[in-house]
């Protein structure tokens, strides 16, 4: 009964109700979506990179060496040289290493230089290796490697050509063809949007290019695949170690090494200092999210007490037919579960409406978990509390004053 004349009080204040619910729930959509957000990224950062030891480049900050090599986000690092990746990773620590080198790129796609050894070490989530949909590995000087987003946006296939574009997207590779020799599955990985190429054919292409201009040496592609071209320089390495409790070592030798300025990253340690960076903006976002439901349950607060006088001879009919104090307090409470629950119905709704609609690199949970369910008991408790206010008011309003009648 108590919940019937709830629903039949809210019929009669729609527009109020429906404002409440509303505000209510975009702050459930704040909440519940910078939560998500933040676990799906974190999950996504900690599943792009697996049993890598370390990661070498000339730069002095490991999160830019994360960020630039393994998720391919921000500007390019200062280049080391071929020489330094040939010498580490001869030291006898050292299990197997992998040269990187960014800088090209095709149709808003970064490129990345390396060689067959990438697709035998890099490895993500719990230890997979990436595999082919279509082809396999380098076999032809001039063949590239899509990853599964490139493929699918662009509508390539094997053996289609295509022409790579000298940095971001100024200067095309207009005399040198490639050709598309594999095309990865999907690993929600960055390397879904990257074009791998040979960094031998990287460093051969760029002959003809001077201080970032082209100049035409009429060299037949033929007779360049051919050349012997040594790399110079390189992005960074990813480096195995033979034994995992050697990395303080070999860190060390690395930053003792004499031959340039190098920088280890270990990836744990460069991801937990991300993450501690990624909290502080959560941390923000959040207050502003909690704010906002602060201020929509102000707005269900205002709406109850804008009614009191509407309501007073209805409680005061209430309390005459015996209906105790509990009651009316209950009468409150069911009104705000109404609006809370709706609220939470609806925001959960938007949210996953958004989450399916937004396309997105990373994969975000759908589903509520245990964090979440709590968050949102605790916003039903505060908002019952709330709801004790207008029902105090309400209950010190004079049952006479109610039944007066007024001429």
């Amino acid at each position: 009964m108590i919940f019937n004349l709830s629903y039949r009080s809210v019929l009669n204040r729609k527009t109020a109700f429906f404002l409440s619910v509303f505000s209510i729930a975009i702050s459930v959509v704040l909440l519940l979506g910078i939560e998500r957000v933040a676990k799906s990224s974190k999950e996504h950062f900690l599943n792009t990179i697996h049993e890598t030891d370390m990661i070498v480049a000339a730069s002095e900050g490991s999160i830019d060496i994360l960020l630039n090599l393994v998720f391919h986000i921000g500007d390019g690092l200062k280049e080391m040289d071929y020489g330094s990746y040939e010498e580490i990773a001869k030291f006898e620590e050292v299990a197997w290493a992998v040269p990187l080198s960014l800088g090209d790129s095709f149709r808003g796609f970064n490129v990345m230089a390396t060689n067959e050894d990438f697709f035998k070490h890099y490895k993500y989530g719990s230890g997979e290796l990436l595999e082919f949909k279509e082809g396999g590995t380098f076999s032809g000087f001039y063949d590239v490697i899509l990853g599964s987003n490139v493929a699918k946006k662009v509508g390539l296939k094997l053996s289609d050509r295509v022409h790579l574009s000298h940095a971001e997207e100024h200067h095309e590779h207009q005399n040198r063809e490639f050709i598309v020799s594999g095309v990865l599955k999907e690993s929600k990985t960055p390397n879904d949007d990257l074009v791998f190429m040979q960094l031998k054919t990287d460093e051969a292409i760029h002959l003809e290019w001077q201080s970032g201009h082209f100049v035409d040496m009429q060299i037949e592609s033929e007779r360049l695949s051919h050349m012997d071209i040594k790399p110079r320089h390189l992005s960074g390495m990813l480096l195995g170690l033979k034994n995992s409790l050697q990395i303080l070592h070999v860190e060390d030798k690395i930053n003792r090494y004499k031959g340039e300025n190098l920088k280890v990253a270990v990836p744990a340690k460069a991801l937990s200092k991300l993450f501690k960076l990624m909290q502080y903006f959560q941390d923000v976002l959040s207050f502003i999210s909690i704010a906002v439901f602060i201020t929509a349950l102000f707005t269900m607060l205002s709406s109850m007490f804008s009614t009191l006088n509407e309501r007073r001879r209805e409680i005061a009919i209430l309390r005459s037919l015996g209906a105790s104090v509990k009651i009316i307090f209950v009468l409150f409470a069911a009104e705000s579960l109404l609006i809370i629950s709706s609220a939470i119905v609806l925001g959960i709704t938007l949210l996953t409406l958004l989450i399916a609609l937004v396309p997105s690199t990373i994969s975000i949970n759908i589903m509520p978990d245990m964090h979440e369910i709590i968050m949102l008991l605790v916003m039903v408790a505060v908002s019952l509390m709330a709801a004790f206010i207008p029902a105090i008011s309400s209950y010190k309003q004079s049952l006479q004053d109610g039944l007066m009648v007024k001429i």
